[in-house]
This record gives structure tokens, sequence and C-alpha cells, in this order.
């Protein structure tokens, strides 16, 4: 579909509740978007066809407590490890966040020059901590939460390939 059109069904989806049209938004735009511009072949392959069909949800993280969304800003980092790398760090108001099977988590990539990078931290990762963030009046649906992430290893394979291609904009064609 074209931009106009997808423009068109959120418009219809947020006429008649905005908590639906923000979980597409959060689903859709930048959950499986990011994956299908910034993963390889591979990733896509193997995410996506449960994300499209809402076999699997996805989550954006991006957003921390101290600093918002600027990413210049971002405290949570990565670590090269054998196999992987080790994330810490912490988000909040990270939309979906609670039941999302996938989370794309934004850290600086410490054996990389501190290149801001995404990473896809699977639901039930050891060391992850979601928390749901209570006493919200509107948007309930979402479930905007608050993240830990402590030691949590992500496989090499769940690192977002062209992530870096997209943190200096190089590369990168978002459609």
């Amino acid at each position: 579909m074209s931009n106009l059109e997808v423009g068109a069904i959120e418009y219809e989806f947020a006429r008649r509740d905005s908590a639906i049209a923000s979980f597409v938004v959060v689903h859709n735009a930048i959950g499986s978007l990011v994956i299908d511009a910034l993963g390889d072949e591979e990733q896509k392959e193997r995410i996506l066809g449960g994300t499209i069909n809402m076999d699997k949800t996805i989550s954006f993280g991006l957003t921390e407590p101290q600093n918002g969304s600027d990413a210049t800003g971002l405290k949570t980092y990565a670590k090269k490890v054998d196999g992987g790398y080790v994330l810490n760090g912490s988000k909040r108001w990270i939309g979906n966040a609670t039941f999302a099977d996938y989370i794309i988590i934004w850290a600086k990539n410490q054996d990389d020059g501190n290149r801001i990078q995404a990473f896809i931290v699977t639901k039930g990762s050891p060391g992850l901590k979601t928390s749901k963030i209570e006493n919200k009046y509107s948007l309930r649906m979402v479930q905007n939460a608050d993240i830990e992430l402590k030691d949590v290893f992500v496989p090499t394979k769940n690192k977002l390939t062209h992530s870096k291609d997209f943190a200096t904009g190089t590369n990168v064609v978002l459609e």
C-alpha cells in the first residue's frame, strides 16, 4: 500500500479508537517497518512473517528515563561477547512492551565506537524486565512500560544488520 493508503487506514482506526490506532502504529510503523528497513533477508524472513499476520507482536525501545527520545544521549549500551551482545540499561514509555514477542532496543555499541544500533530482544530473555506503567487515563490498550535490561544476551543474529547504516544515514531507504 502507499503511504496515503496506510494513513487513511490509520485515520479510520483513530476515528473509532485512538488506542487501537496507537497499537497499530507501534506494531507496524515503528516495529515491523524498522525490521524491514534495517534487517537482513534472514531477519526479515524469521521475524516479519509472524508480525505481519499478528501471530507475534513487536515494540520499539528508544525512549529512556533520563533523556526521553534524544537518541544522542542514550545510556543503554551493548557490549560484544562470544556469540552476540550483552545489553544493559533502561527504557521508559515503551508501547506494547509488556506483551511484545520482540522489542527493538536501541543502544550504543561500545565495541563499534558507541554507534547507536538496534538489537532485537525476545520476550522472556533472562535479565529483561518489563513493568506496565499504571494509572494511565488514555490509550490503555498500548500498555506503556518501563524496561530494565541487566546483562541481557542478544545473539548476533538479532542485531539489526543495517542499523549502523541508519545511524550514519548511509544506504538506508525508508519507503
